[in-house]
């Protein structure tokens, strides 16, 4: 113990020692030195601390058209952050479903996710607007109305009443009719097929105007389902048509365009409260420019696409939309009949922007 004493005595001697032997301005500097290295080492243990990790899904393939905005929105985000966020992606149905991704949105357990807006409907009547039958007469309506007044009212509206921002609109694009049975020339050739449809009301209205039998099924089993013949047909885009395989078994495919899909890009708002008001921004924009990017990349496919299409067999038939529009309208009269004067507002703002 006396050992100790003294070598503890001796220690402290020798810094005194040293500590003397220096001036006051090497006391400053020397201590100027701790203290830069103590805060650089600090500064690092917060800013790996501070990294924060954003898992963002979609439930097509890793080529599917919602990759490209998903790609996109990493490397922005990851970029402008500084590092701050690193984004992790999950194609492929990694997350579940597309309904199975809104909730947990809305628990905080995924924070981003791009899907279609039929799938948003359940838990935010709303959006339906969009799934409406013609309610866009082409993509340049489409893209004034979501980029627009209205969708951002929309998009606050979800907000309030889920949990969930609504980004931007990752892909706007217009859904036709295939099916394994027969070519479709007239709306009377609709009549008896069975067509895969969503859990949705409106699009099960739709297609019951239309004089098909509609079977709901999740987009997981529509493939296997159309392959067995549980159904006949459903529909898609041309990019859908060949991401997902369907030329393999229907061979019709008619150009009716009577949907459009407008697939919105969602944070959960539980994700976004983790975040610093300057990188909620870099959420934000990053995600607009990464939906502009995913749009375009379907826009300047789908001529190519359904060359391809041609190539692999399939068959276009371009009917005429008259009767379709006509059936239609039924839909989009009972739709606000049921649901009374705000979807009626908003769907006369809607038509009414694709004369501005």
């Amino acid at each position: 113990m006396q050992a100790i004493q003294n070598e503890g005595k001796t220690g402290e001697t020798m810094i005194n020692q040293y500590l003397s032997g220096r001036s006051e301005a090497g006391l400053r500097a020397l201590a100027a030195t701790v203290t830069l290295t103590v805060t650089l080492a600090l500064a690092t243990l917060t800013g790996a601390e501070a990294k924060t990790t954003m898992r963002l899904a979609w439930a097509g393939s890793e080529d599917a058209p919602y990759a490209v905005a998903a790609n996109t929105f990493k490397d922005l985000v990851e970029a402008r952050s500084g590092g701050e966020i690193e984004v992790q992606l999950f194609c492929c149905f990694k997350m579940g479903g597309e309904q199975e991704m809104f909730k947990k949105l809305q628990l905080g357990t995924l924070d981003g996710a791009i899907i279609a807006q039929n799938n948003a409907g359940p838990f935010f009547p709303l959006i339906d607007l969009f799934v409406l039958p013609y309610i866009f007469q082409s993509y340049e309506h489409a893209e004034k109305v979501v980029d627009g007044e209205i969708g951002a009212r929309i998009a606050e509206e979800m907000l309030e009443q889920t949990g969930v921002h609504l980004i931007s609109i990752a892909d706007i694009s217009f859904r036709n009719i295939y099916n394994s049975k027969r070519p479709i020339n007239s709306i009377d050739e609709v009549a008896g097929l069975r067509y895969r449809v969503p859990k949705n009301q409106v699009m099960i209205d739709t297609y019951k105007a239309f004089g098909a039998e509609p079977t709901p099924i999740a987009w997981s089993e529509t493939f296997t389902a159309t392959q067995t013949g549980i159904v006949d047909g459903g529909d898609s885009g041309v990019y859908w048509m060949k991401a997902a395989k369907f030329f393999e078994i229907t061979k019709h495919y008619a150009v009716t365009e009577h949907f459009a899909l407008t697939s919105p890009f969602l944070v959960s708002d539980k994700f976004m409260q983790k975040l610093t008001p300057e990188l909620q921004d870099v959420v934000r924009e990053a995600g607009h420019e990464a939906s502009l990017a995913g749009r375009q990349n379907v826009r300047d496919s789908e001529a190519a696409l359904a060359a391809e299409l041609k190539e692999l067999g399939v068959m276009f038939t371009s009917p005429d939309k008259a009767p379709f529009i006509a059936a239609a309208q039924t839909v989009q009269d009972a739709f606000v009949a049921e649901r009374g004067a705000p979807y009626g507002d908003y769907l006369e703002a809607i038509k009414a922007a694709a004369g501005n």
